[in-house]
Parts: C-alpha cells; sequence; structure tokens
C-alpha cells in the first residue's frame, strides 16, 4: 500500500467511487460512504438503505457557495467519519427547510479530510531552497511558533508595527476564523482586505446600505412569487446548484425564465428566452429597458416619490441636495436641515411633502436644480437605443421584447457577480437598480432584485465580533488586495505607509485566486517572512517561508450564520488529524507568544457562547443551552425577506439610493476620481476588454473564467472523485474563433497577452460567443500544461471600486505545434 493510501485508509480514487458510488445513486440516496477499508460489504448495503450508522454529529459545509454551510450530519465508527447525510430541519410551519441540500462537492468532504494533499504537520521551508519549490521540513509546534513570532517581533522593531501583514480570504465563514482579526488588531499589523465581488457587494450597499438579514436585496424564496426571473450576470446552475431548485419551482408555477449572459449556460438551456449580450454592457441594456418602459407608460411616479431618492432637488452647481440651510432656513448639519423637494410651485423638506415633482428642472431662490429622478433620466435618455443595440450586440426587437416581458408581471433580477468581474460592473449593477426604480419592481414580493450568495438569508443573533473588547488597541491600516502588490512595491497606497516585510495568510489563497497572479507572485517573494495556516497545500501555501496545519471542519466545533435560516452550532465529530489545529487555537498560541497572554484567555467555547449572549440573541430565542442541545435553532422572519417590505434601506436618507451625494471612492490609492460623473448611473466601456481598446487589434479575445460545479473558488482542488469526473481545464471557444486560427477540438493551445500566458486543451463550443473564451474558475498552478489563466488577468481597478476584475482581459490564443 502506497503512503498516500496509508493516510486515507486505503482510500484511492478508483476505491472511493466503487465505494460510494459517487454520482446520481449517491446524491439520489442522500449519502456518502467513504473510506471503504473502515465499512464492510455488508455493513454498506444497510447503509445505503438506512443512511444511519455509529454516532452522528450535526457539521456543515465550508463551501463558500450560495448556501454556505449547508447543514449535514456526519457519522463516525472507531473514531473515522463514514458517512454524510442531509437532516431533516423544518421552519415553524412545519414546511422543509429550503436551504438543506447537498452538493457533489458538499459529499466529498470525507475525502477531502482523509486526503493526502492535507498539510499533517508544521513544517519550514528548507534553508537554501527558493519559496514555491515545495522542500519542506518538519518542525514542532513550538518551534513554528518560536521562529514565527521572534521574526515578527524583529520585523515590527526594524520595520514599523504595520510591515506585518494579514490577509484572509472566504474558504470558510465560520466565526472561528474571524479570530485572526484579534491578533492582526493587537499587532497593529496591516489588514489585506479581499476585494473578489466587492464592486458587487458594494454598489448594493452604496444603494441600500447593509441589509441585516440577507446583506443585500431579497431573499432567494421570493422568486417563487414572482411572473418573471431575468438570471442575468449569474450562472446558478454552476455556481448555486443547491438553490437553483427555486428556479425550477418558479418555473413550474409558470414564471417565465429570461438568461442574459455572453455564454449559453445550462440554465440558459432550461429558460424560456436566451439573449447573448456583449461582454461588459449589461448596464446599456437595463438603460435601454427603462427607457422603453419609460415611452410606454411604465414609469412608477408613486415609487420614485416614496421608496427612493427621487424627488430630492440637486443642485446643478456642485451635485449636492438642495437643503434648508442653502436657503438661510437651518443651521448646515444640524438635524432641522433637511432635504428639499419640490411640490406646487415651492421647495419644502421631503417629510413634508406629499406629492412631491419628480421630473422636471427648477430655480429656487436663484439656484438650478433638478429632482435626482431627472438626473437619472436624463443620463439614461443620453443613449438611443440604436446605439445601444449595436453596443450590446442585442437587436431593438429584442430589447423592446425583453422590456414588455419586464413590465407584464411581477419581475425578479436574479444577478450574480459575473457583472462584478469587469471594471465597469457598477455600471451593471446601478443600471438594474435604475430600472427597478423607475418601473417600481420593487418593494413588493415577486418583484426586485436578488444576488447570488448575497441575497442568502442570515439568521439573527450571532455577534461575531472578535475585536470589540480592544477599545484600547489602535489596530493597524486596512488595504485592500487590488492595491497590495503596489503598496509592497512602492510603500505607499494613497494615504496608507507602510514597508511589509511579512504576511499571514489564511482562509484563503491569494496567489491561486487573486488577479493578475505574477503581481502576486513577486508580493511573496519580496517579503522576509510568509506565513500560511491552511487545511491544504494551496498554491500559496507553496510560497511559505513555514505552512501551518489548519483542523478540517469535522475536527473542531463552530458557529455558522451566514446564508441560512438557522444559526447553528457545529459538532467536534472526531480529534484533529496528525497535529492539525483549529485558526482559534493557532492565533491563541501566537498572541501568547507575542505577549498579549492576557488577551488570549477564552477557550473555542467560551468564545463561541459570547457571539450568542446578546439582546438579539435573546428576542430571537437564541440561547448557548439551546444551541448546544438542538444543533441548529431558526432565528430568521417566517416570510422571505424583501426589501420595502419587511426589511427597510439603511442609508443616510432611509431610501433607496440611486443618487449617491458626495459619493467618494472605497479607498484613497492616489487615483483620480469624478465626484460628480459617479453620483448617478452613466455607462463607460470596461478598461479593457472592449473592442474599440487599443489592444484588441493584437489581442482580440476577451477572457472570461466560469463558474463550475466542482470547484468553488480552488477550495475542491485535488479531490480525486471530482478529478474522475472534471480531470483538467480546458478552454472554451466558438468555431469561428477556432477557425480563424486552425484549432481543432483536442489540440494544445497557448493563450497570451502583455502580462503572462497559459496553455491548455481547447474544446470548440457553440455555446460560446465569438470572440469570447471561457476557462473554468478554480484551477491552480499543477493543473495547467504550462503558465496560469491568471496571469493574464489585470489587477487594474475602477477609481470608485476596489475590484477583482477577473473578466476584463484581452489575449490572443496560438495553436502550440
Amino acid at each position: 500500500m502506497s503512503e498516500a493510501e496509508r493516510s486515507t485508509g486505503g482510500l484511492t480514487r478508483r476505491s472511493f467511487l466503487a465505494t460510494t458510488a459517487l454520482g446520481a445513486s449517491a446524491v439520489a440516496a442522500g449519502s456518502l460512504t467513504a473510506c471503504a477499508s473502515q465499512v464492510d460489504e455488508s455493513t454498506r448495503d444497510e447503509l445505503a438503505q438506512t443512511g444511519e450508522e455509529g454516532e452522528k454529529y450535526f457539521q456543515s459545509c465550508m463551501g463558500n457557495c450560495s448556501s454556505c454551510g449547508c447543514p449535514f450530519w456526519v457519522h463516525v465508527r472507531e473514531g473515522k467519519i463514514v458517512n454524510i447525510t442531509k437532516p431533516d430541519l423544518t421552519l415553524p410551519d412545519g414546511s422543509k427547510n429550503p436551504y438543506q441540500e447537498i452538493c457533489v462537492k458538499g459529499y466529498t468532504n470525507i475525502e477531502r479530510m482523509y486526503s493526502d494533499h492535507r498539510i499533517k504537520y508544521p513544517m519550514r521551508r528548507v534553508e537554501g531552497t527558493k519559496r514555491g519549490e515545495g522542500e519542506w521540513e518538519r518542525i514542532s509546534w513550538d518551534e513554528a511558533v518560536a521562529e514565527i513570532t521572534a521574526k515578527w517581533n524583529e520585523l515590527q522593531q526594524k520595520y514599523g508595527r504595520e510591515s506585518i501583514a494579514f490577509i484572509g480570504g472566504s474558504g470558510n465563514s465560520n466565526n472561528s476564523v474571524f479570530y485572526t482579526g484579534r491578533l492582526a488588531a493587537l499587532m497593529g499589523a496591516t489588514s489585506c482586505s479581499s476585494t473578489y465581488d466587492m464592486t458587487g457587494m458594494m454598489s448594493n450597499w452604496t444603494r441600500m446600505g447593509f441589509v441585516q438579514l440577507t446583506n443585500s436585496q431579497n431573499e432567494y424564496r421570493d422568486m417563487l412569487n414572482s411572473d418573471n426571473i431575468f438570471i442575468w450576470g449569474a450562472n446558478p446552475t454552476e455556481s448555486m446548484i443547491v438553490d437553483y431548485h427555486l428556479v425550477a419551482e418558479a418555473k413550474e408555477k409558470g414564471a417565465k425564465i429570461i438568461v442574459i449572459d455572453p455564454i449559453f449556460t445550462t440554465a440558459a438551456s432550461k429558460a424560456d428566452m436566451f439573449v447573448p449580450i456583449r461582454p461588459g454592457t449589461d448596464g446599456l441594456l437595463a438603460a435601454g429597458m427603462a427607457q422603453i418602459a419609460m415611452r410606454d407608460g411604465f414609469m412608477d411616479k408613486k415609487n420614485l416619490q416614496t421608496n427612493t431618492v427621487g424627488p430630492f432637488l440637486v443642485k446643478e452647481s456642485d451635485g449636492l441636495y438642495l437643503r434648508l440651510s442653502d436657503l438661510g432656513g437651518a443651521e448646515a448639519g444640524s438635524e432641522d436641515d433637511r432635504i428639499l423637494v419640490y411640490e406646487g410651485s415651492n421647495a419644502i423638506p421631503f417629510d413634508e411633502a406629499q406629492d412631491p415633482e419628480v421630473e422636471g428642472a427648477f430655480e429656487v431662490n436663484g439656484i438650478a436644480v433638478k429632482p435626482a429622478a431627472q438626473v437619472l433620466i436624463d443620463r439614461i435618455n443620453e443613449w438611443d437605443l440604436e446605439t445601444i443595440s449595436e453596443y450590446t450586440d442585442i437587436p431593438v426587437a429584442t430589447i423592446e421584447e425583453l422590456a414588455a416581458i419586464y413590465t407584464s408581471g411581477l419581475s425578479m433580477i436574479f444577478t450574480g457577480f459575473g457583472l462584478d468581474h469587469y471594471a465597469n460592473g457598477q455600471t451593471a449593477y446601478e443600471g438594474m437598480f435604475a430600472l427597478l426604480d423607475i418601473t417600481g419592481q420593487e418593494c413588493k414580493h415577486g418583484a426586485g432584485i436578488t444576488v447570488a450568495d448575497f441575497s442568502a438569508p442570515t439568521a439573527v443573533g450571532n455577534l461575531n465580533l472578535p475585536t470589540a473588547d480592544l477599545t484600547d488597541v489602535m489596530p493597524g491600516p486596512t488595504v485592500y488586495s487590488s492595491h497590495f502588490p503596489q503598496l509592497v512595491e512602492t510603500g505607499e497606497c494613497g494615504d496608507i505607509k507602510a514597508d511589509i516585510k511579512g504576511l499571514y495568510v489564511y482562509n484563503g489563497n491569494p496567489i491561486g485566486n487573486l488577479p493578475e497572479r505574477q503581481r502576486w507572485v513577486s508580493a511573496f517573494e519580496a517579503m522576509e517572512l510568509v506565513v500560511v495556516a491552511d487545511i491544504f497545500m494551496s498554491e500559496s501555501a507553496t510560497y511559505a517561508d513555514y505552512v501551518l496545519p489548519v483542523a478540517f471542519l469535522f475536527e473542531r466545533s463552530d458557529m455558522i450564520a451566514g446564508q441560512s435560516l438557522f444559526l447553528k452550532l457545529t459538532e467536534k465529530a472526531v480529534e484533529p488529524s496528525f497535529e492539525a489545529k483549529p485558526d482559534f487555537d493557532i492565533v491563541t498560541l501566537l498572541g501568547k507568544a507575542m505577549g498579549f497572554e492576557d488577551r488570549f484567555t477564552l477557550t473555542l467555547d467560551e468564545y463561541l457562547e459570547g457571539c450568542v449572549s446578546n439582546d438579539v440573541a435573546t428576542a430571537a430565542g437564541v440561547t448557548w443551552e439551546r444551541l448546544k442541545e438542538e444543533h441548529a435553532v431558526f432565528s430568521y422572519p417566517e416570510e422571505p425577506v424583501v426589501v420595502g417590505v419587511n426589511e427597510f434601506p439603511l442609508t443616510a436618507t432611509g431610501r433607496l439610493e440611486f443618487y449617491h451625494e458626495g459619493i467618494l471612492p472605497m479607498a484613497n490609492a492616489g487615483q483620480e476620481f469624478d465626484q460628480r460623473k459617479e453620483s448617478c448611473w452613466f455607462w463607460e466601456p470596461p478598461l479593457e476588454a472592449w473592442h474599440e481598446n487599443e489592444k484588441f487589434s493584437q489581442y482580440p479575445l476577451i477572457f472570461i473564467s466560469e463558474r463550475c460545479k466542482f470547484k468553488t473558488h480552488t477550495m475542491f482542488n485535488h479531490v480525486s472523485s471530482l478529478q474522475e469526473l472534471d480531470p483538467e481545464p480546458f478552454v472554451k471557444l466558438s468555431p469561428k474563433d477556432a477557425e480563424a486560427r486552425g484549432i481543432a477540438e483536442g489540440d494544445t493551445v497557448r493563450l497570451f497577452n502583455d502580462r503572462g500566458y497559459v496553455v491548455l486543451k481547447a474544446v470548440i463550443n457553440n455555446g460560446c460567443r465569438p470572440g469570447v473564451i471561457v476557462i473554468d474558475h478554480g484551477w491552480e498552478k499543477d493543473a495547467f500544461i504550462e503558465g496560469h489563466y491568471s496571469d493574464l488577468t489585470s489587477i487594474e481597478t475602477w477609481p470608485r471600486y476596489e475590484g477583482s476584475n477577473y473578466f476584463d482581459c484581452l489575449c490572443e490564443m496560438e495553436k502550440v505545434q
């Protein structure tokens, strides 16, 4: 038996598949049995019938998918996890919990836990070897902690407290992982905040504030009340496979499904209408639909008046709202200094108006003003339908049809973060918001917008605040990951000045996941010390000086509130493998060694109990004792959350804000910023992925990385059973693009641009739009023949938002001879 087989109890790729019958039969049975050497054939037959055996512990997945944290039971025999089964959670009305499916990835968690790819022991890079070469020597935890903290102290004394940087990711969203932020704050270290999906998230938050119950927008369940569902900028059959049933159920109830996407996806194959669109032009399409809706009498004046900032008067001189103080009626900045609207022939405080104007241009005491809605309408009307059709590559007749469907009944836009992956993604989101605001398709069940993995429910009662008691501590600066390489290279990023020399990576894989990979490799190489804490030997971990083994989710207790109707307390089912430790324990060891003994006195259970010791939890009926007994406690409204119905905007105005007074960029990175332009919807093309770009003649292909049901970012790599189903990366291209380059099915091709290249196999696909090529997202360097697909991408961002613009990328392709 090989060393790999010994480490997994004799489990190999083929024996795993044979034992579990992975696929339709296993998923249909709702269970997956692993570790063939631990379970005899008769027991396997029994398990296939009953799905029960041994001790069982309540657990939850950590896939960071749409239903991040799908609940399940894990079954233990003789100290080994042998099975996963679904729980039977029910809502207060007795109906089935709609968020408790388990996907093919979730069922492979047993294999992942016993994988030979796990980091087993603390390890140090062999002296004299280069980062990335994979030469390691095993050391003890005492040695690792002593050496790491000694180097941290040395670097901070020499270069300043901010010279150590901590960067996390979204490997899981359990409470204990965020405890790492406590150590970063106490050390005064620089925090590097990841920016994937940030444009989408910030666009939503800027419009309506942070909504506690869903993060933002309307909960998925509300699609069941819709007449029309526009899947737009999302790929739910791949990225939301456990929640796609809600779309299917809505269709069974009679909803019409429209998919708008550059690529013909599986969701498109199930839709009533598919509309291929030129990448990066979604905001223009939304504006065209809004223009038609207004033309045809579907503008909802009442919605603009009462639910949005539509009637608020905007001064033409500076783009700020007209207030009483501008007319000498109140002290500027006081509570009495209210925003004015125009009613009759006077400007009056908005809260005194009955029927304020939303269109027109007025003069108030010599000050030229317009309602915010008129500013938006003017921006939309700058574009005529023929130009919108030309740029989107959608016929005018099709845009007319889309607008007619949208206004024919209750319409829900089901969007995701595909739009976010172009630098101009905000123009897409804000165009959609404008369409909702103008037509009144919001603030009612069945209408509005739902956002992939951002509109999932968030159970209440969990206040995970790892730094709440550190009121006497001055934390270090925060830089967004899109500008972290700049900070490393120059020592400056806007107002931040830091000589970064040490990096601690946890809960993420920046080299494997973030754009312009070579900049990240260079940033790692510039460090005097890189420490990576992870469950698996990720691509980032290979560039570390020290790797620390993290316990798998079944090997620790934790709490999860995100993307669930239930607040969940997961149970430690088995002891950590080898010498792995939970993140909480690792941070506690490092914190004490850094001299913060009195700040790291809690046990994990004490910390988790503190997370539910609050008034919100009490009001929701959540207690520590109840969680320990029931594991999952329902703490959410029974009806789907809809903004404007049972959740309300948490903005400064208390309204949905399509106009942003005095908007500022997320961060000062030294960029130029046009505040007036950014105050309301506008459209400009992507920074790079555009046919009018000067680089287009040299690099005429737009590269998109598509979501794949076998991966969530890079978290499910090196899973043997999944590799049987999806063994290697390939690039999909249209027959037209293949013919132009002499490429046949299965040929080895090279994609390249000024930033880098990747070599892999080609697959010709009629679902690809000519000029657009697609690679499944989530592969790491060892999967490609040469190079890396993230070497093609750009780290450049839009001035307003710190986004990870994976799709804003031009390249060329050639056949490898």
